[in-house]
């Protein structure tokens, strides 16, 4: 099942999953991680958690960042990771964007206030800390993992034109297959003339990319067998 307004999905047939948990289920487990990691391991095995680098790929990516972030900045990231709610770090993290706003560090936190910030239901704000961070970064796969974040809130609240212009857009690198089941998620909730066709393609598309970064695989295959 694929609904356009309380939107569901169904993986195997087992239990619906609403389209806010699916939201979240990306970010939940490297959060989660993240904040077992931070004193066991230190910060910058936390960083590729956090990123979705894990192993030591994730490793060498933050490597390639440590000179340029200072203590200051690390601990303001540390009290927003730690967090539990977007109020109660606000401060910080406005301290954070403001005085650290080239930093990978303010464009993380962003991406988890984000993520607080959706599950506070406060999508709008969500999606102007997304957007902040896909004009502020100059990393690609840091700009790449926060559009496809942003592309997912705009799927919720239907601003499918933007999304379609977006993903069309934007060179996809690793990231094609996660690209892909959006496309089908954009075309699936839009269903006009010919979408669901498209959606099919899409998903099919995301099935066939060489690269699963995401393992989304069985996500996407509940959606094609669902349409």
């Amino acid at each position: 099942m694929f609904k356009n307004s309380n939107v569901m999905i169904t993986l195997n047939k087992k239990k619906p999953i609403s389209r806010v948990e699916e939201l979240k289920l990306a970010d939940d487990d490297d959060l989660t991680r993240a904040k077992l990691l931070w004193h066991e391991w230190g910060k910058p095995i936390v960083i590729a958690v956090t990123l979705g680098f894990g192993g030591i790929g994730g490793f060498n990516y933050w490597q390639h960042y440590q000179a340029q972030n200072s203590e200051s900045a690390s601990l303001l990231y540390e009290q927003v990771l730690n967090s539990g709610d977007s109020d109660s770090i606000r401060n910080e993290f406005e301290t954070l964007k403001n005085k650290h706003s080239s930093l990978l560090y303010s464009q993380l936190a962003a991406m988890l206030m984000a993520k607080l910030l959706v599950e506070e239901d406060r999508v709008e704000e969500a999606v102007s800390e997304l957007r902040w961070v896909v004009k502020q970064s100059n990393d690609e796969k840091i700009t790449h993992i926060a559009r496809l974040r942003l592309i997912a809130i705009m799927l919720f609240i239907g601003e499918f034109e933007e999304v379609l212009d977006m993903i069309v857009d934007t060179e996809k690198d690793v990231f094609e297959s996660r690209y892909q089941e959006l496309l089908g998620d954009a075309y699936t909730l839009r269903n006009q003339n010919g979408d669901i066709e498209l959606a099919r393609n899409a998903y099919q598309a995301s099935l066939n990319a060489e690269i699963d970064f995401f393992n989304r695989y069985e996500f996407v295959r509940a959606k094609l067998d669902n349409l």
